[in-house]
């Protein structure tokens, strides 16, 4: 992976270079000194590459779908509260 992919990835899942500093336990400086390497180094690959698949795991999950039968009778019920408050309203 070059600089610039890293870059790119790193756009793709919201982080910035200071970020990855970070998560990297590095200086942004030796992060921004790659810019002349062919290749970055191994371990922040692969660190950006399992950010992505967080991500991509956190994207894909639909916390609607874990409602109880309880709180989607919650829900109805507030739903018809306002419903009720809007006709008194008008």
């Amino acid at each position: 992976m070059t600089y610039k992919e890293f870059l790119e990835a790193l756009e793709e899942i919201e982080l910035d270079i200071s970020s990855a500093a970070e998560a990297l336990d590095l200086e942004v400086s030796e992060i921004n000194s790659w810019k002349n390497e062919e290749e970055i180094p191994d371990t922040a690959v692969n660190w950006v590459k399992s950010e992505k698949v967080e991500l991509a795991a956190l994207k894909n999950t639909n916390e609607d779908d874990d409602f109880t039968e309880e709180e989607e009778l919650e829900l109805d019920g507030l739903d018809e509260d306002l419903a009720l408050e809007k006709d008194k309203l008008d």
